[in-house]
């Protein structure tokens, strides 16, 4: 059994595939939601195929690549990414695995954990961080990390016209919660990553993304609280 790893997975052991197989570390939570996901017809997400003989989740590997640059995602990526997760966001409303919030999110939907085909999204993957919470919170996060870009010379105008594709794609939301939720989404990974970064127990590489987690976020506050009147018009 060849087992070729795979690149990616900053808080997670081991990734790896074998065949037409993804082995990753073992997520009871993650395994359950895949399960339901399945059951249920939700067509974004690999499907758990069960546990390996060390241990680890087994799930269907998916063809494509992730993205980090626009020009990389075919037109419309933008909306299909919004209605994958309104998706995600529905068929996990009120189920038990949500507990008392309203449904299950996925957590760290970026496009660094989506992968394309042709420039289409096609599945959200690394579904370690899946939990119950609420949809505000993980469309905002979506939001950041798909249409807001401190570097890459993407315009402003381009990437609050992706936002609000994005938004429509996932359905109405309104400008300034949507806005404020980004923010409040970035100031947790810095509150987040910078607690990582002072850890001495965790492994030079793990703080070495904190570095890195915390510095594009900063600039993506920057950014977004600098062009903040741009955001919220192209949203309305």
């Amino acid at each position: 059994m060849v087992e070729e790893h795979l690149v990616g997975g900053n808080s997670t052991a081991e990734v790896v595939r074998v065949g037409d197989t993804v082995r990753r570390s073992r997520s009871t939570f993650a395994a359950e939601v895949l399960r339901y996901l399945e059951s249920a017809g939700y067509p974004y997400a690999p499907r758990h195929l069960g546990v390996d003989e060390k241990g680890r989740d087994v799930l269907s590997y998916i063809p494509g690549e992730t993205t980090d640059h626009p020009s990389q995602r075919a037109e419309g990526a933008y909306a299909r990414a919004g209605a994958m997760l309104r998706g995600l966001h529905d068929v996990t409303a009120g189920h038990p695995l949500a507990g008392d919030r309203a449904c299950v999110v996925h957590g760290d939907a970026g496009p660094f954990n989506t992968i394309f085909q042709r420039g289409v999204p096609v599945a959200f993957i690394d579904w370690t961080g899946c939990r119950p919470g609420e949809p505000l919170a993980d469309l905002a996060y979506l939001a950041w990390t798909w249409c807001v870009q401190s570097t890459g010379n993407v315009p402003v105008t381009s990437q609050a016209a992706h936002l609000r594709q994005l938004r429509d794609g996932y359905g109405k939301v309104d400008a300034e919660p949507l806005v404020d939720a980004m923010v409040q989404q970035q100031t947790r990974i810095i509150t987040l990553e910078t607690t990582n970064l002072d850890d001495t127990r965790l492994s030079p590489t793990r703080r070495a993304h904190a570095s890195r987690a915390i510095e594009w976020a900063e600039s993506s506050l920057a950014l977004v609280q600098a062009q903040r009147s741009i955001f919220l018009t192209t949203l309305e």
